[in-house]
């Protein structure tokens, strides 16, 4: 998968919604500005009449979409899911689907190299679906019908979500929730005829009767295009989710399978909110008023085709109309490692299985009493302390009894305990064991994570010094427990000082010759965006704070500049022929504070 070439062409999107909610608003306004003419028999043109409606509808309608828009900016992901109906699933949760659920979503977010979404579940909701919503990967959740998880096996499961892993991936969630703002203040007419309707018995039938056909009329158009909208921005990134998750899982099989019984036994969404959030979900989730023209107004592909790109062999007649299987009864094996006969091979294809091989193999290898750890709030804060434990034995008891003092005696002996599960496994097991962690304590109260994050602070601070780890574990936490809000505008003339300090602190994690240090700052620098020739930056300006705020300025980059810089970043650290597990933490610190997926680095 190309992600910053999605995360390019996610923006041109962005541009044509824009283009074409002005054109549904224009719509709008002329529509209502005919309705005050033809009610109160006046003069087909006025300009103050005119002014006034642009004005008021423009203006209501524009007002709606921005609140919209800053209410899913601020809530994230998380918002969606509840407005649509969703309750998270606890990550100790004793359910066994739901527990599958959880395993699965793991090992395709340690494999990608992104935080694990936060899991929901539709309850209400018997049709088979999925979504993914997030403005970022680290606000990101993946939601399922209670259908989905009932019914489906979990190789069908796992193409399910590696489906909506490369919508987080690939920038599609921003794009979707973009999409849910702008189509809010368009479908706020038909959301105000229906409310207007709901109370309005029993009073001035005739009147209401005139002002719901008006409503109706004018929020017609709003939906027409609005489903115009959501379908020209989704269904090409459904065919490119899609051939993602094939090489996600390796199985086209499971994912073929799961569209099958979508075909069979129906995707539809219940829930009145579902409109506005059709072209997030993973099959058509709402039928609208305008499904009689499916090839213009669907927000998907037909099945039929979708399944034809994953499976050549495929026959129409194989989408089945019976009742689904119990999703207990049916396999649950693991996917077989088969190759991409039924897709076009992709040249990155055997990386991102190695990258699934590798999520496997560490969660099949973790000890029960770690993985249990990981899934509560106080094992979790654990698991991350045992990351930081010093190895000098007086440092170490220093860190413990702070722990102690901080939480109990239960939380500083877990940590050990995890300190030497990490001894015995490595080094490499530091950051997906941290991916493990990180959703349950993203999951607990504003206090807490606060008080993580501050025993954090201390556990860094014991031995008086900063390491490279300690500065990439503390950025990875802080990025995911207490998330800014961007407080920085992009400066070009910035940009090259910024990267010069990212670049110069990668040459100098892993050599301690000055001459390799420059030599590896030299190469990456010739592959950076730069504007003009970086030069190696003062040891003054190598210090954490600097390096926040390089990256924090740099986030707001473009996706091709963030690539290239990234690039950059992994040619630094590579100069000497090896990476070492400090350099590829900075490395993933970097790529997720400019908000970049990060694959682990393999041990070989």
């Amino acid at each position: 998968m190309d992600f910053f070439g999605e995360q390019t062409r996610a923006r041109r999107k962005t541009r044509w919604l824009i283009f074409w909610f002005l054109l549904a608003v224009a719509g709008i306004i002329a529509a209502i500005y005919c309705a005050v003419t033809l009610v109160f028999m006046q003069h087909f043109w006025s300009t103050t009449r005119f002014l006034w409606t642009f004005l008021i509808v423009g203006g209501g309608i524009a007002a709606a979409s921005l609140y919209k828009i800053a209410q899913i900016s601020r809530k994230g992901g998380a918002f969606v899911a509840i407005e649509l109906g969703g309750r998270p699933v606890w990550r100790d949760s004793n359910d066994p689907l739901e527990r599958r659920l959880v395993n699965v979503i793991d090992e395709m977010s340690i494999a990608s190299g992104i935080p694990a979404p936060q899991a929901f579940i539709l309850n209400e909701e018997s049709g088979l679906n999925a979504f993914a919503a997030g403005m970022t990967v680290n606000d990101s959740v993946i939601a399922v019908t209670r259908g989905l998880l009932e019914h489906m096996n979990r190789d069908q499961l796992q193409g399910v979500i590696g489906h909506e892993i490369s919508h987080i991936v690939n920038g599609d969630t921003r794009l979707n929730l973009w999409l849910i703002g702008i189509l809010h203040g368009i479908f706020c007419l038909t959301l105000a005829g229906r409310s207007i309707s709901s109370r309005s018995q029993g009073k001035n039938i005739s009147f209401i009767i005139l002002l719901d056909v008006l409503l109706f009329i004018i929020g017609s158009i709003g939906l027409f295009f609005g489903r115009l909208i959501q379908s020209a921005v989704s269904r090409e990134r459904e065919y490119l989710a899609d051939a993602s998750a094939v090489q996600f899982t390796r199985n086209p099989d499971g994912l073929a399978d799961a569209l099958r019984q979508l075909g069979g036994f129906g995707s539809d969404i219940q829930h009145p909110n579902a409109a506005a959030a059709s072209h997030l979900f993973f099959g058509e989730g709402k039928k609208g008023l305008f499904s009689f023209v499916p090839s213009l107004f669907a927000t998907h592909p037909p099945i039929e085709k979708r399944i034809a790109r994953i499976d050549k062999n495929f026959n129409p007649a194989r989408v089945s109309r019976r009742q689904p299987a119990s999703g207990a009864a049916l396999s649950d094996r693991v996917p077989a490692a088969i190759g991409f006969s039924n897709i076009a091979y992709a040249p990155e294809a055997a990386e991102i299985a190695a990258h699934i091989e590798y999520a496997r193999n560490f969660l099949a290898g973790i000890s029960p009493p770690v993985r249990e750890a990981t899934h509560q709030p106080e094992g979790a804060a654990a698991t991350v302390y045992a990351l930081l434990l010093s190895s000098r034995a007086e440092i170490r008891q220093q860190q413990i009894d702070h722990i102690t003092q901080t939480h109990r005696p239960e939380t500083a002996e877990t940590a050990l305990a995890c300190a030497r599960w990490l001894a015995d496994n490595g080094p490499q097991s530091r950051l997906p064991l941290l991916d493990l962690a990180l959703p349950t304590l993203r999951d607990t109260s504003a206090d807490e994570r606060r008080r993580v994050l501050e025993c954090v602070e201390a556990l860094v601070q014991a031995d008086g010094r900063l390491s490279a780890s300690e500065f990439a574990l503390r950025c990875l936490l802080t990025r995911v427990l207490a998330p800014r809000p961007p407080s920085v505008s992009l400066r070009l003339e910035r940009l090259d000082d910024d990267m010069a300090i990212l670049l110069g602190l990668l040459s100098s994690a892993g050599n301690s010759d000055e001459a390799d240090i420059h030599a590896a700052f030299q190469h990456a620098a010739t592959l950076a965006p730069a504007q003009k020739p970086l030069s190696f930056p003062e040891k003054a300006k190598l210090r954490p704070k600097a390096i926040e705020a390089a990256l924090e300025h740099l986030a707001h980059a473009a996706p091709h500049f963030r690539e290239k810089l990234l690039n950059a970043c992994v040619a630094a650290v590579a100069h000497d022929g090896k990476i070492t597990v400090a350099e590829s933490e900075l490395v993933r610190a970097f790529a997720q504070s400019l908000d970049c997926p990060a694959p682990p680095v393999l041990p070989d």
